[in-house]
């Protein structure tokens, strides 16, 4: 139990020092439940919280939210640890004591698959909107992996803390036309484990063979804190959007996401080496054998162009108790009209999603994102709700190549209105 405190004691640590599914070299984007369960869109049809990543032009004087705060944890490649014998079959029905911890952490590790993916992904998020304006604050720690599968994976850490202001101007044409121009810009600070720290550097982190043996040892607290070497930076991205609105029935909306998504990293010889610059004093009793400050880089998170519709039922009168809404994204629109346009390339960027609220307390969720199902469910009880999602997302070049599914769930304490 002392290894498993250790390794829990880490990944507080990490969270508010270092800072979705993906690369650790992409942009930064909160996981959020309704979005992902309605087959990734949320263009036009974001509510809430995701808006100041999705479209801050959405933003508006209907939508008042606060949080304080929600949490989700994501599991991907989900079939396989729930199966018989799997590592969630092993902890929830079999956890008799540390050796079927162990039993458990060792069929995690053997359920990664070849190539690059996500193995588990952990959320803390505030945020409130009300007026033209939004605020968040959201913090993730991920683990990415890569290589040929099981053991033989490396495991990749990451950690992102991002601040975000969101702001959008509506103007209103007669009673039933909206225009809305939007601007969100985001302070994102970004660690992640690092094969190296001089020369070119590449993320990485150790082999599932070796964090097993990390996990066996005594001195497991120690060895993670001055053995990984790791990158720290930050950048500044800003998201601009446009939306045009009839009578909150219909909705289109575009939106430019990440510019100015250029990355500058410094590298450390251990996380512990990193807490020393920013603190000035090591964690634990024990201290890097050779602290060292490696070479700093750049990396640039690519931008996108996203269009999205969006059609809800109007309120008042049965809708208010049984309300529908209907969404449709193309994402991605400067890589969509450079690549021939084939069946291949619509479904790769092609979001489809629809949500059923009865009584604005439960909501149902689908959505196809890329070629893949995606289911979601909400309970909504005022100012505390609950998420639950199942969706699959595509780690390879086409559709079918390496599809992992995820199950994630959302506590949050706020108000939607």
């Amino acid at each position: 139990m002392r290894r498993c405190a250790a390794i829990l004691s880490l990944l507080i640590f990490l969270v508010p020092i270092w800072a979705s599914p993906g690369s650790v070299l992409d942009a930064y984007l909160p996981f959020y439940q309704r979005n992902m369960s309605m087959g990734g869109t949320g263009t036009a049809s974001s509510r809430y919280g995701e808006i100041l990543y999705s479209n801050p032009a959405l933003i508006g004087s209907d939508n008042q939210y606060f949080s304080v705060p929600s949490f989700s944890l994501t599991l991907y490649n989900i079939n396989k640890l729930i199966q018989p014998g799997g590592a969630l079959d092993i902890f929830l029905t079999q956890n008799n004591g540390e050796e079927d911890l162990n039993r458990a952490f060792n069929q995690l590790i053997n359920s990664i698959g070849s190539g690059s993916g996500d193995v588990l992904s952990a959320e803390l998020s505030f945020g409130f909107i009300s007026g033209i304006m939004g605020l968040s604050l959201d913090g993730s720690l991920d683990f990415h992996s890569m290589g040929s599968g099981g053991e033989s994976s490396t495991i990749i850490m990451e950690g992102n803390i991002a601040f975000s202001l969101g702001l959008s101007l509506p103007l209103t044409v007669g009673e039933n036309h909206t225009f809305s121009f939007g601007a969100a810009v985001h302070l994102v600070l970004r660690g992640f484990t690092v094969d190296d720290i001089t020369g070119d550097i590449q993320p990485g982190g150790i082999t599932a063979s070796s964090l097993i043996d990390f996990y066996s040892r005594d001195d497991v607290w120690a060895g993670l804190l001055n053995q990984l070497p790791v990158a720290f930076g930050f950048a500044i991205p800003v998201d601009l959007g446009f939306t045009y609105d009839y009578r909150d029935i219909f909705t289109f909306g575009l939106a430019l996401k990440n510019l100015n998504g250029t990355y500058r990293m410094q590298s450390y010889s251990a996380v512990n080496q990193l807490y020393y610059m920013l603190t000035g004093g090591y964690i634990g009793d024990t201290v890097p054998g050779n602290p060292r400050q490696g070479d700093s880089f750049q990396f640039h998170s690519g931008m996108s162009l996203d269009a999205g519709i969006a059609l809800r039922t109007p309120s008042g009168g049965i809708w208010d108790w049984a309300g529908l809404t209907l969404a449709a994204d193309l994402t991605d629109l400067l890589g969509f009209f450079s690549e021939p346009v084939t069946s291949s390339t619509l479904v790769t960027h092609l979001r489809l999603g629809a949500q059923l609220s009865l009584v604005n307390t439960f909501h149902i969720r689908a959505g196809i994102n890329s070629g893949y199902l995606s289911l979601g469910f909400t309970f909504d009880f005022q100012i505390f709700t609950v998420d639950l999602t199942y969706a699959t997302l595509e780690y390879g070049q086409e559709p079918g190549d390496k599809p992992l599914d995820l199950f994630s769930v959302c506590i949050r304490l706020g108000l939607e209105n």
